[in-house]
């Protein structure tokens, strides 16, 4: 594991590390992993994100330029890069989906485009989403990485194309890249849309009296497989060591959760006592043949990955968070 920590140059200089989106959710997790660990982190963040954390180097840009991307390569040459940039709501990328596939599929192929030119003996970690998956039964197994990914939304969709694409790199050009596909996952930072720290905000607005006793929701029925970002950033970091090239992994828990159970947890774990009110905004209906989305984690675990986090302690860390926001 030690000489991929060190220069692909193999002269025993700090491994420069490239980390795209870093100023985001996961992003503000992994980059102090990366620099605790020793990489020389070089950390790409969208021009608009003026609050990024001190510690890497910086460069704002928008990946979706090819150019750009190539030339960013061109100046790093970096040993390792992790791909974590993306339009990566769900509901954004049906609202755009040119956008979501300017982004999620065209920064991938500028990145192995200049990978290839610039930097060919480097790791790229793509991260996807196990969302490409496509939700099913809840009485059916937890998905595999063999299983085939039948995207279900427009998110899913560019994100899988973008895996393909990143495949073919492996198969045609030889490039070393190992793909992650990562299920929900939660914690402090979380940004207020996803459903679960929307629930954890308003219960923390309602204990402060700034909104009234109700928690308003969408379809609780749908059962996911929710991890720590904690313990995602973990996997991560270990698939930069030991991740096979050309290799797949699931980053998930291997439990399915209603949302109905995450809302009932994060209630319990507050000191407000709400109404809970359906929103007709917020409900996205679902068949019971698509409702579940797990997955099985058995293939990064045996690189020793063992996650740290229960769910009620992600679930109590978001609500202390949502308190320390103000």
């Amino acid at each position: 594991m030690e000489e991929k920590r060190q220069a692909a140059d193999g002269s025993g200089q700090a491994r420069r590390t490239l980390v795209t989106g870093a100023a985001g959710f996961v992003g503000r997790w992994l980059v102090p992993r990366l620099l605790e660990r020793g990489d020389e982190v070089v950390g790409v963040r969208l021009p608009e994100e003026h609050d990024a954390p001190e510690g890497p180097r910086w460069i704002a840009a928008d990946l979706g330029d090819a150019q750009l991307t190539t030339s960013i390569l061109n100046d790093v040459r970096p040993d390792c890069i992790v791909h974590l940039a993306a339009v990566s709501f769900p509901p954004d990328a049906e609202r755009d989906p040119m956008e979501a596939l300017r982004v999620n599929y065209g920064a991938v192929d500028a990145l192995l485009e200049g990978m290839a030119r610039f930097c060919p003996r480097a790791r790229l970690l793509y991260v996807g989403t196990g969302i490409a998956y496509g939700a099913r039964a809840p009485d059916a197994p937890p998905y595999d990485e063999k299983d085939p990914l039948r995207p279900d939304n427009l998110y899913a969709a560019s994100k899988a194309a973008a895996e393909q694409r990143c495949a073919l790199a492996t198969e045609r050009n030889g490039l070393d890249v190992v793909r992650a596909r990562p299920l929900n996952h939660s914690g402090p930072g979380r940004p207020p849309q996803y459903v679960e720290s929307s629930i954890a905000r308003q219960l923390v607005r309602i204990e402060r009296g700034e909104q009234p006793a109700v928690l308003r929701v969408g379809n609780l029925d749908p059962i996911r497989d929710f991890s720590d970002v904690r313990d995602v950033v973990a996997a991560y970091e270990l698939l930069l060591d030991r991740g096979e090239a050309g290799g797949v992994y699931n980053v998930c828990s291997g439990r399915g959760y209603s949302i109905r159970e995450l809302l009932d947890r994060l209630v319990a774990l507050s000191n407000a006592q709400p109404q809970v009110e359906q929103d007709d905004a917020l409900y996205r209906p679902a068949p019971r043949e698509q409702l579940a989305l797990v997955g099985n984690p058995g293939r990064v675990r045996s690189l020793g990955w063992e996650p740290r986090y229960s769910l009620d302690a992600t679930l109590r860390d978001l609500l202390e968070d949502w308190r320390s926001r103000g």
